[in-house]
C-alpha cells in the first residue's frame, strides 16, 4: 500500500484532500435545509447584478433551480409579496430603508458563493454546487491549519475525520454557513497557538460575519495563548503575557472585532438597527439557565448528539496527568465554548431546523475539539483500539442525528421519555413541535402530553392560559403550582396526571 502513496508528506497531504473533494463534488448533493432560501436568493442576487437585494429576475432563477413544490410556493409568496410592497413578503426578507428587499442574514457567504455558482450554472453544471466549494475551501484551510500543527499526516488526517464525524458531515452539504464557520473556528484557534494572530483573526472575522457571537474570539484568543504558552512552555505568566501581548496582537483583536463588526454597519444601513434578526427574532429573557443546559446535553439537538466523545474527554482533561498545569488553558476553552453559546439561547425559533446538533451547538463545539485535538498532539501515543473506538462513536452518533428531523422525537429521547420521562424536561419548543409534529405550532392554549392526554406520563402546558387549565382540570379549575417545572414564559412541565388546585379531581380525559 505504501507504494502506491505519494513520497512526500506534502504529496500525501494533497492526495488526502483532492479524495475528500472528489467524494463529496462527486458523490454527494447539495442539501436545502436551514436557512437556504436566504442564502441561495442572495448568491443569485450578487451573481446576477453584484447586490444582495433580491429582485424579481433572482426569484425567476431560483424558481429554476428549485422547482419543487415547496420552493415554488415559497417563491410565488416572496414574489407577491414583493408586488404588493409588503414590508415583509415571507419569512427571513425585510424591505429596506431605500425600498429594496433583503435577507436578514449578512451577505458573506453568498458572496463567496457566488463567482463559482456564476461559473457552474454557465457550464450548465448544478450552480448550487458552489456551496459545497466553499465549504470545501473551508475545510482545506482547516486541514493545512491542523498539518502546521502536528507536523504528521497521520495525525492530521484522523483529527480531519474527528473533525467530520462529529458535525463536519452533518453540515458539510448544507447550503448556509454552519460548516464554514466550524471550519474557520477551529482552524483560528490553531493558528492562534502557532503565534499568526492575523490569519486566526481573518478567519475568525469572516466566520463572525455570519454568527456574530464569534466576535468574542477577539478576546479569548490572546487569552488562550498566553495560557498555552504558560502550560506547554513552563513559562511564568509574566512571560508568557510579554510573549503574547505585542502590538500584532492587538490589532489583529482589532481586526477580528471590525470584521466581526460588519454585519452591524450593514443592518443600520439598510433598516436603522444594528441587528434585524436581534429584533425580530430574538428575545434576551430566554437566556436562561435551562437553555444553556439544553444547548450542551438536549438528546434531541443538544451538542452531546454530535460530540459526546470531544464533550467527554474535553471534561476528561481537567484530571488527566498534567492536567493541573493545563487547567487555565482548559477553563479558558470551556468559558469560550459557553460565549459563544449564550446569546444563541436568545434565538425564538430554538427547536429550528437542524441536522440532529442546532446549528449553534455545531460551531460552538469548536473550542472544546480545539482542547482534545490539543491533547491528543501533546500524548506521544494513543491507543490504536481507543483511536478507533472513538471514530466508530461518532460515526454512529452520525447515522443517529441523520434518523429523525426536528418535527419528531428521536430514539434516544423517546426511550427516555418511555422509561424515565422524569429525566427529561426538553426547552419547551422541542417537546412541544415535536409531539403535534409541525413547527411553529405552539400555541398558550394548547396541551401537549406525552404519549397522550388520556395516560399521560408527561405533560406540558402554560400556566398563563385559563385554556389550558380547564383542558386539565375542567372548566374554572386550576393545575396546582407546585405540581409544575417552570419555564419561562408561562410553560410548565407535569410528570404523570396533573393535579388541580382545592382537591378538585383531574378530568379523566386527562388521567
Amino acid at each position: 500500500m505504501q507504494r502506491f502513496l505519494p513520497a512526500t508528506p506534502a504529496g500525501r497531504l494533497a492526495l488526502f484532500l483532492v479524495f475528500l473533494w472528489f467524494a463529496v463534488l462527486a458523490l454527494t448533493r447539495p442539501s436545502k435545509g436551514g436557512d437556504f432560501q436566504e442564502y441561495a436568493l442572495m448568491t443569485i442576487a450578487l451573481a446576477n447584478h453584484a447586490s444582495p437585494d433580491v429582485r424579481p429576475e433572482d426569484i425567476a432563477v431560483a424558481e429554476r433551480l428549485s422547482p419543487d413544490a415547496g420552493f415554488a410556493d415559497v417563491h410565488r409568496q416572496l414574489r407577491a409579496g414583493m408586488a404588493r410592497g409588503d414590508k415583509w413578503p415571507f419569512p427571513g426578507f425585510v424591505v429596506s430603508a431605500h425600498g429594496g428587499y433583503y435577507a436578514m442574514h449578512f451577505p458573506a457567504y453568498s458572496a463567496l458563493a457566488a463567482i463559482p455558482f456564476k461559473l457552474l450554472d454557465a457550464v450548465k453544471a448544478p450552480p448550487y454546487k458552489a456551496f459545497q466549494i466553499v465549504n470545501l475551501g473551508a475545510l482545506t484551510i482547516l486541514v493545512l491549519a491542523l498539518y502546521r500543527f502536528s507536523g504528521s499526516v497521520g495525525r492530521t488526517v484522523y483529527a480531519t475525520l474527528l473533525f467530520l464525524l462529529s458535525a463536519g458531515l452533518l453540515y458539510l452539504n448544507w447550503c448556509s454557513p454552519e460548516f464554514l464557520t466550524a471550519s474557520a473556528l477551529l482552524a483560528a484557534l490553531v493558528y492562534t497557538v502557532l503565534g499568526r494572530p492575523y490569519l486566526a483573526a481573518l478567519l475568525a472575522g469572516v466566520a463572525a460575519m455570519q454568527n456574530p457571537p464569534l466576535v468574542f474570539f477577539s478576546v479569548f484568543a490572546p487569552l488562550i495563548r498566553i495560557a498555552y504558552l504558560r502550560a506547554g512552555e513552563d513559562l511564568a505568566w509574566s512571560a508568557a503575557i510579554r510573549r503574547v501581548v505585542t502590538r500584532h496582537t492587538v490589532f489583529a483583536s482589532i481586526l477580528q472585532a471590525l470584521l466581526a463588526a460588519l454585519p452591524a454597519a450593514y443592518n443600520q444601513t439598510l433598516w436603522g438597527v444594528p441587528s434585524i434578526i436581534a429584533v425580530l427574532s430574538t428575545d434576551p429573557s430566554f437566556i436562561t439557565p435551562l437553555r444553556l443546559l439544553s444547548f450542551y446535553v438536549d438528546l434531541h439537538q443538544g451538542m452531546i448528539v454530535a460530540f459526546p466523545v470531544v464533550m467527554l474527554l474535553a471534561g476528561v482533561q481537567l484530571f488527566a496527568r498534567g492536567g493541573r498545569r493545563w487547567l487555565p488553558h482548559t477553563l479558558l476553552a470551556l468559558l469560550f465554548s459557553v460565549a459563544l453559546a449564550l446569546p444563541s439561547l436568545s434565538a425564538f425559533n430554538w427547536n429550528a431546523g437542524a441536522a440532529g446538533v442546532m446549528r449553534y451547538a455545531a460551531w460552538g463545539a469548536m473550542p472544546l475539539l480545539y482542547l482534545v485535538l490539543g491533547w491528543m498532539h501533546r500524548a506521544p501515543r494513543w491507543p490504536a483500539a481507543l483511536l478507533v473506538a472513538m471514530l466508530l462513536v461518532q460515526a454512529g452518533m452520525v447515522k443517529y442525528a441523520r434518523s429523525y428531523g426536528n418535527e419528531e422525537f428521536g430514539r434516544l429521547p423517546l426511550f427516555v421519555l418511555q422509561h424515565f420521562p422524569a429525566l427529561y424536561a426538553p426547552d419547551p419548543e422541542i417537546f412541544f413541535e415535536r409531539m403535534t409534529g409541525k413547527d411553529g405550532s405552539m400555541h398558550p392554549d394548547r396541551v401537549v402530553a406525552y404519549p397522550d392526554l388520556q395516560h399521560p406520563t408527561k405533560i406540558l402546558f402554560n400556566a398563563d392560559s385559563a385554556a389550558a387549565h380547564a383542558a386539565l382540570c375542567g372548566p374554572g379549575g386550576r393545575v396546582a403550582a407546585g405540581d409544575a417545572h417552570v419555564y419561562p414564559r408561562g410553560w410548565r412541565y407535569i410528570d404523570g396526571a396533573p393535579v388541580c388546585a382545592a382537591g378538585a379531581p383531574a378530568p379523566s380525559a386527562a388521567r
